[in-house]
């Protein structure tokens, strides 16, 4: 099948734009770098392949035209309805982490119910705690453990069985 120049050109602009239309719905960046380099690619044909003026015309347009696109994506996107459901609606400065273990959880007696490698889960008096094995070794599920300290908010544990 020979195709003419511009039937290339028109399938390079038809999949670019498809490509960086799509990059809403697989985030990600690639379908929509790829679409920007089909889009070049669609610019290139008609520069070589069109007349004198309608060649640049054509290369001109996409840029314009791609760059009014980008603008009235980025000013109308985040408010429609689609934008809004994808888009962060809050500015976060009401946000409060959780509350930092209290001292006296520390020497505190408990058991691993995740394997901790060396991040992983424990029950102190009935509490489930995410913790950080103590040195970054390896403390198997169930096992006895025991609140070593507190370092910036994270509660360290250790095996019981360790002196």
């Amino acid at each position: 099948m020979n195709m003419s120049y511009f039937a290339w050109y028109i399938a390079l602009m038809l999949a670019g734009l498809f490509l960086v239309i799509a990059e809403v719905l697989i985030p990600g960046g690639v379908a929509g770098t790829i679409g920007a380099f089909v889009l070049i690619g669609a610019m290139g044909v008609g520069l070589v392949n069109f007349p004198a003026p309608w060649g640049f015309i054509s290369a001109v347009a996409i840029v314009v035209f791609g760059g009014i696109g980008l603008l009235l994506w980025v000013q109308l996107f985040p408010r429609s309805r689609a934008g809004k459901r994808i888009t962060l609606q809050t500015n976060g400065s009401t946000y409060t982490s959780t509350k930092p273990p209290s001292e006296e959880l520390k020497n505190a007696i408990g058991e691993s119910v995740t394997a901790l490698r060396p991040a992983g889960i424990v029950v102190i008096s009935g509490k489930r705690y995410d913790v950080l094995a103590e040195g970054g070794e390896w403390i198997a599920a169930g096992a006895a453990i025991r609140v070593r300290t507190i370092h910036d908010g994270h509660l360290i544990v250790g095996e019981m069985n360790e002196a």
